[in-house]
């Protein structure tokens, strides 16, 4: 019996060009850094501490261990750095909406899921801090109030797809793997809900409006050759409902 959905964010339920969005969100945000570091230095930085990300073992918080490395040998501007990330993403942010394509639908679905009285989930990647996911879940036109609990850098210590980042949900919502359905588009990071028990549904919207992209994922995976779970179901976002229905009953 399915108690809890856990849903992706990116290109789930919004679509748009991971490598464009990410080129263009880079673009925006180094300026805000020149007086501190070059161009080169700051994406050296910033990509070097998202991939560290993946050797967090529930030590600490994915916001710690990104600062730690992103700072390292900047003593006395980890609070500054910080900060400036976080006016960037109040001011600055809002500006890559116009990278996204919302999926028709989407409304109806979290209305039927939460009409259902499931527990739901925003389990998008946590390389972003909490009002980042607020806002990208505002560009699917959901409220951040329509879930029990959202992922983000400052609440999780573990990344997709480390079978831990599941368990961390698991144990916040006090629902068992087993009674939890993964929803996304993502082979790699999505579909490994599966390694602790969890159902998993794979996406096609994005596929099937040519917005797929997994070499992002790739490149921030330690072992990229390692074999993907196939999906328990797959289809579009809107049929979500009734497969949940489907195992409810």
């Amino acid at each position: 019996m399915i108690k809890a959905v856990l849903i992706d964010i990116d290109n789930t339920l919004i679509l748009f060009d991971e490598e464009d969005f990410f080129r263009r969100y880079l673009g925006r945000l180094a300026p805000a850094f020149s007086d501190l570091m070059s161009r080169e230095e700051f994406l050296t930085r910033l990509i070097g501490a998202s991939r560290t990300l993946l050797r967090n073992r529930g030590a600490r918080t994915n916001a710690d261990h990104y600062m730690e490395d992103f700072t390292r040998g900047m003593d006395g501007h980890r609070g500054e750095i910080w900060n400036r990330f976080t006016r960037f993403y109040e001011d600055g942010f809002e500006a890559l909406r116009a990278c996204v394509t919302p999926i028709e639908g989407v409304r109806g679905v979290i209305d039927e899921l939460r009409r259902d009285g499931l527990k739901l989930v925003a389990a998008s990647h946590p390389l972003w801090p909490e009002r980042v996911q607020q806002i990208r879940l505002g560009w699917a036109g959901l409220d951040p109030l329509d879930f029990h609990h959202i992922t983000h850098i400052e609440n999780t210590a573990f990344c997709k797809p480390q079978p831990g980042y599941y368990q961390e949900i698991c144990d916040v919502l006090r629902v068992p793997p087993g009674e939890c359905l993964m929803v996304g588009n993502d082979l790699i990071n999505d579909m490994a809900a599966a390694a602790i028990g969890m159902k998993t549904y794979l996406t096609t919207d994005a596929e099937e409006n040519g917005f797929v992209s997994f070499e992002m994922s790739r490149k921030f995976r330690e072992n990229p050759s390692e074999t993907i779970p196939e999906p328990d179901f797959r289809g579009s976002l809107r049929a979500v409902p009734e497969t949940v229905r489907r195992l409810v009953t």
